[in-house]
């Protein structure tokens, strides 16, 4: 394993290390996520599929992917492992480059398909890097048959290279279940960005009096409650389904102040989740946040406008937050 290192000039090494490394982190680090294969958590693999697939090419393999969930995220993380390994060690170096370019290319024409300019997502660079890879390889392979060896090494050959094949086919199996294994046992409880983003969509609250048992003075306005104030503290924030069936986030920036804003991500649909300890909206597929006391303006990440606002109306009788008929 290490010869195979050793006879690479040093710009494959860095590829092979770089990619290697990446994809067996990339495994590791979905099994250790106790949100990945939880429902209801901001990085569920069900939901990351269901917004991927929004105007995606491949939209219809990822909705019916989305019907197998946790198959799927554990698929995918396994393989991860796999490719990393096999990168790493050496073994089955050209299935393992091929499946990695595999790999990004779906992730290109789902996950990062919506980013504009396209060299701001990362899978179109990673499927890159895994062709240069790939070509290496070959290149590699088509020199060294070049090379003489005695005839009882080439007699040798075959039988030697079928089993040697099958000993490190099974040594990256073990090692993938060992490594997939040891990252669940490290996996912590299930977390949601927000305990009210906890909160089942499209839940109707009841209604509440005012505190003090005050009496309503002025009309109530019109619409569908989504929240009570009672229930949502000031800096935090509760979900409910928006126009269209939108999932949407209302957050209570001061005692009588709220926004709602869609939750869809503006960089890859996935859904945004609410960090109430820096106040921000949060994307769990790419790391893009927003601001909800600046207009939902992105401060950090690829997104490139804002979220959606939604207007909601507070009844100051009853303490509930109102969503208006739509116009």
């Amino acid at each position: 394993m290490l010869a195979g290192w050793r006879i690479q000039p040093v710009s494959i090494r860095l590829l092979r290390g770089f990619l290697g490394v990446t994809f067996l982190y990339a495994g590791i680090q979905k099994l250790a996520d106790g949100n990945f294969l939880h429902p209801g958590s901001p990085d569920y693999i069900g939901s990351q599929l269901e917004a991927f697939a929004q105007g995606s090419p491949v939209g219809g393999l990822l909705r019916l992917l989305a019907h197998i969930p946790i198959v799927t995220g554990v698929a995918i993380a396994l393989l991860e492992i796999t490719v990393g390994l096999g990168t790493l060690l050496g073994i089955g170096p050209f299935p393992s480059a091929a499946a990695g370019l595999a790999i990004n290319m779906f992730l290109f024409l789902s996950a990062t398909w919506h980013v504009h300019p396209y060299f701001l997502g990362s899978d179109s660079i990673y499927a890159v890097a895994w062709a240069v890879y790939l070509v290496a390889l070959r290149e590699a392979e088509a020199s060294s048959s070049l090379a003489f060896r005695d005839r009882r090494t080439i007699e040798r050959a075959p039988h030697d290279a079928s089993r040697r094949r099958f000993l490190r086919g099974g040594l990256v199996a073990a090692a993938t279940l060992f490594v997939a294994g040891a990252a669940k046992t490290l996996a912590g409880p299930p977390t949601t960005v927000s305990r009210a983003l906890g909160t089942p969509p499209g839940r109707r609250v009841p209604s509440r009096a005012a505190p003090g048992g005050s009496h309503p003075t002025t009309p109530s306005p019109a619409g569908r409650p989504i929240a009570s104030l009672s229930e949502i503290p000031v800096g935090e924030a509760a979900a409910f389904v928006g126009p269209g069936d939108v999932p949407a986030v209302v957050v209570r920036l001061g005692a009588d102040r709220v926004v709602a804003y869609s939750r869809i991500c503006t960089h890859a649909g996935c859904a945004v989740g609410y960090d109430r300890q820096a106040r921000l909206l949060v994307c769990p597929c790419h790391g893009a946040e927003f601001d909800p006391s600046r207009g939902a303006r992105p401060v950090a990440g690829p997104a490139p406008t804002p979220l959606q606002p939604i207007r909601v109306l507070v009844d100051r009788a009853t303490g509930e937050v109102v969503l208006p008929p739509q116009e």
